[in-house]
C-alpha cells in the first residue's frame, strides 16, 4: 500500500559518495519495505544537465515540492550543509512536515532559531527519525514508544 513520498535531505558536499549514500539507502530500505512510502534521493544518478548548480536546485526543489514529508540527517555534521537548510526552508515555506535527526546538542546546525522553527519534529537517531516519518504518513503508533 502506498503511504506517501519522503524526500532524504542531508548533507553532501565534502562526504564520500558512500557517506552521502548509506543513511539514504537504508532509510529508502526500511521506509519502502516496511512502510510503503517511497523515497527520492539527491544522491540519485542523473544525467549531465542535472550535474550544474541550476541542475542540483531545479531537481531537489522539484522533489521537495512533489514530498509529503522530509527526512533530514543532520547527524554528526561538522560543516554546515547549505544545500540541506535550503531544503528544510522550502518544506518550511511549503508547509511540508520536516523529521530532522539531529543530536541533542553540539550540532554545528544547533541554536539557530529559524532553523529550529523550521524543524517540525527533532529526534537523535535515524530509526526515531524513520518511525516518525512512517507515523507523519499514517502508520499506528500501537506498539511503538514514541
Amino acid at each position: 500500500m502506498y503511504r506517501g513520498l519522503c524526500y532524504l535531505a542531508g548533507g553532501i558536499s565534502g562526504l564520500s559518495e558512500q557517506e552521502a549514500r548509506y543513511w539514504r539507502k537504508s532509510a529508502a530500505q526500511v521506509l519502502g519495505s516496511k512502510y510503503g512510502i517511497i523515497t527520492r534521493d539527491p544522491t540519485r544518478t542523473e544525467a549531465p544537465p542535472f550535474h550544474t548548480s541550476r541542475g542540483i536546485i531545479a531537481r531537489d526543489l522539484n522533489d521537495v515540492k512533489q514530498s509529503d514529508v522530509l527526512l533530514v540527517n543532520l547527524l554528526s555534521a561538522t560543516t554546515l550543509s547549505i544545500g540541506t537548510i535550503m531544503e528544510l526552508a522550502w518544506a518550511y515555506l511549503l508547509q511540508k512536515p520536516a523529521v530532522v535527526i539531529i543530536e541533542d546538542s553540539g550540532n554545528i546546525h544547533d541554536r539557530h532559531p529559524m532553523l529550529n522553527e523550521a524543524m517540525s519534529f527533532r529526534v537523535s537517531t535515524l530509526e526515531a527519525g524513520i518511525k516518525a516519518v512512517a507515523i507523519i504518513l499514517g502508520e499506528t503508533t500501537k506498539g511503538y514508544d514514541v
